[in-house]
């Protein structure tokens, strides 16, 4: 239940950015959804993957800094519920924008 909570949440959330940003650019939902959604799952995978760039290039900078190292540890693989939630809504728009723009993909 609480999956399926915060999967609703950050594809809401998602789609209100989406929204604002829209009308900041003064252009179509649509039309900004994909480029959105993928500038989304780089943002996301960056900072919500369990093993990710972020926390090695501090454990780097800390090792730097002190001159301890500090023991490495077996991360283990997956991806957190936000960034599925952000891969769904790509889909969602993925599929949206092929709806609303038939007719231009298919003739």
């Amino acid at each position: 239940m609480n999956k399926a909570i915060v999967l609703i949440l950050t594809i809401s959330m998602l789609a209100l950015v989406n929204w604002v940003v829209s009308l900041f650019f003064a252009a179509s939902f649509i039309d900004t959804s994909i480029p959105f959604a993928l500038v989304a799952i780089a943002v996301l995978y960056i900072f919500t993957s369990k093993d990710n760039t972020v926390s090695r290039h501090m454990d780097m900078q800390i090792q730097g800094q002190t001159g301890i190292r500090m023991a490495a540890t077996q991360r283990v693989g997956g991806q957190s519920l936000i960034f599925i939630g952000a891969v769904i809504y790509f889909v969602i728009t993925l599929v949206a924008t092929f709806v609303m723009y038939r007719e231009y993909f298919i003739s």
